[in-house]
């Protein structure tokens, strides 16, 4: 009868260590198929390298092409396939829609009784329901808790950061309508993505766009980025231009802060967590020019805001997930651009961070102009003060609907 394991982890360990303390303390996962973000970013590699096929053969796709969720039930499907003796899952809800998720539990469901699983989450949110009570297991608990790296108190309402952010807060010299869609339809080939999406974000205005997974999310914000061709030609406007009248793609971006954890793998991490962040201000890779002693102070109030304080000067790479999560926001917000992208933002934090991360975002849109889009697939993370749109798929391809 096969026996199972459910870790929980905080947001400060590093799926490296979760790596090391699993191939030493629980043997079998030493010949197990391995379901994490390392793992995916691993397979993409190897697509790049060998130009594999598997996921195009089976989804007309390369799986580096899809959306995180996309990539997530892909890669589900390809480790049950593997039908190896052990499963390791770590953090699988991440990015999931409701759909996926409860496809995902009810297969781990199905495979109990055949496969030794072990499950790795990153909150409490979800406890699979073949796990009993002796076979949960908290991470500190069990493993080098004096690894644990160090915090300050947190305080996202921060009675020193939004006064200086007001004081010094730069005024955006374009049109108050920042981005409109109108009419706008996309599709590749034969398949149909978006059909007649009308959209408005003015400065100011705080979006929690929704939709299940492979819905057009990603396609639609590539638009409002810059970054997809497909935005030629049709009634697109970005910060006071028209799509194709001439911008440069920097005209674009010099206006946006964007964020999304799978942004974290293409950073070396050679630079300091205030380095990274400060690098922000620039749209640098890191830091190249010594800063102000203003903006130095800029950032370590704003480390002190999500209780990272001590972190200042550690190396970004030594940093956990969780931790380059929010040093990654904290360099799309510190320069306060007219429009904040957040894609998915607390994938990676535990449920203690989660709410921090919110409280955070939400202080953002109260004391400032920012423009907010925020993509979330958590229930839970539903924002009082957020209008909504959510994207629903029909054989035209998704419309969008306000609310």
């Amino acid at each position: 009868m096969p026996s199972h394991l459910h870790l929980l982890i905080g947001n400060h360990i590093s799926e490296d260590q979760v790596y090391g303390y699993l191939n030493v303390a629980y043997p079998k996962t030493l010949k197990a198929s391995w379901y994490s973000k390392k793992a995916i970013q691993a397979q993409i590699q190897e697509e790049r390298i060998h130009d594999l096929k598997r996921f195009v053969n089976t989804y007309g796709q390369t799986l580096e092409s899809m959306s995180s969720g996309q990539q997530g039930v892909a890669f589900f499907k390809y480790i049950l396939s593997q039908q190896k003796e052990t499963i390791v899952l770590i953090n699988p809800m991440a990015h999931l829609d409701a759909i996926n998720r409860a496809y995902v539990a009810k297969e781990l469901d199905r495979i109990s009784d055949q496969v030794h699983l072990v499950i790795v989450t990153l909150n409490e949110h979800w406890t699979p329901n073949f796990i009993g009570q002796k076979s949960y297991l908290e991470y500190d608990l069990t493993l080098d808790s004096q690894k644990k790296s160090p915090h300050t108190e947190r305080n996202t309402s921060n009675q020193k950061l939004w006064p200086t952010i007001h004081k010094s807060a730069a005024k955006h010299s374009i049109p108050k309508t920042l981005v409109k869609l109108e009419n706008v339809t996309v599709s590749y080939g034969s398949k149909k993505v978006l059909h007649l999406i009308n959209w408005t974000i003015k400065s100011g205005d705080f979006w929690q766009l929704k939709g299940e997974n492979g819905s057009g999310k990603t396609t639609l914000l590539s638009l409002i980025t810059g970054d997809n061709p497909k935005g030629f030609g049709q009634d697109l406007w970005l910060f006071g231009h028209k799509k194709g009248s001439g911008e440069s793609v920097w005209e674009i971006k010099k206006h946006l802060g964007y964020y999304a954890p799978s942004m974290i793998q293409m950073f070396p991490g050679t630079h300091s967590a205030i380095e990274m962040i400060l690098g922000g201000v620039l749209d640098q890779v890191g830091l190249y020019h010594k800063p102000s002693e203003e903006m130095v102070h800029k950032a370590k109030l704003w480390l002190e805001a999500v209780g990272l304080s001590t972190l200042e000067k550690q190396p970004f790479h030594d940093l956990s997930e969780g931790q380059k999560g929010m040093i990654m926001t904290l360099r799309a917000m510190i320069k306060l651009p007219a429009l904040l992208i957040l894609d998915e933002p607390t994938s990676g934090l535990d449920s203690i961070q989660s709410s921090q991360y919110i409280q955070l975002v939400e202080n953002l849109a109260k004391h400032t102009d920012t423009a907010i889009i925020l993509v979330s697939h958590i229930e839970a993370h539903e924002f009082k003060k957020a209008k909504q749109i959510t994207l629903h798929k029909t054989p035209q391809g998704s419309i969008a609907k306000m609310t």
